[in-house]
């Protein structure tokens, strides 16, 4: 996973490059989750052949968008989507999945994660979770979060 850039407000105050020493100091930090609280992240995710991450959700708008390969995009109710080359995904807070098919093929997607207001439901916060086997530290900017 490559981080391309972050920002840490909006709009982001691109003054006496303010962005550039946010984005550099929280890289320098080791404490970026999947989401940066209160900005933005540039993300570039390879998947190896037959790779599957584990489901999971985070507290943002995310636009993920296929560079190379075919990656499906599976939900928690069910759905499937197969995204090839081109194709955008727009995850609003859902419990999701990322898939490689292929058995010889790596698939690269880039992804711009925005934080957002907590996503309430029924009167249920659903904040980030990242499952077990991450491996990536919390974002930080999620309330109570429950998986349901």
């Amino acid at each position: 996973m490559g981080v391309a850039y972050t920002t840490s407000s909006f709009p982001p105050n691109l003054n006496s490059d303010a962005d550039i020493t946010a984005h550099t100091s929280l890289m320098s930090s080791g404490t970026l989750g999947l989401v940066n609280p209160g900005g933005t992240v540039l993300r570039c995710v390879d998947f190896a052949p037959g790779y599957a991450c584990g489901m999971h959700r985070t507290q943002s708008l995310d636009f993920g968008i296929v560079i190379e390969g075919e990656v499906e995009m599976v939900l928690d109710s069910g759905e499937r989507y197969v995204l090839k080359r081109g194709d955008v995904a727009v995850q609003r807070a859902t419990q999701h999945q990322w898939v490689n098919r292929s058995q010889t093929e790596w698939a690269r997607m880039m992804f711009v994660l925005q934080d957002c207001e907590e996503v309430v439901v029924g009167g249920k916060v659903y904040g980030e979770d990242l499952g077990t086997n991450s491996g990536l530290p919390p974002s930080g900017n999620s309330g109570v979060g429950e998986s349901v």
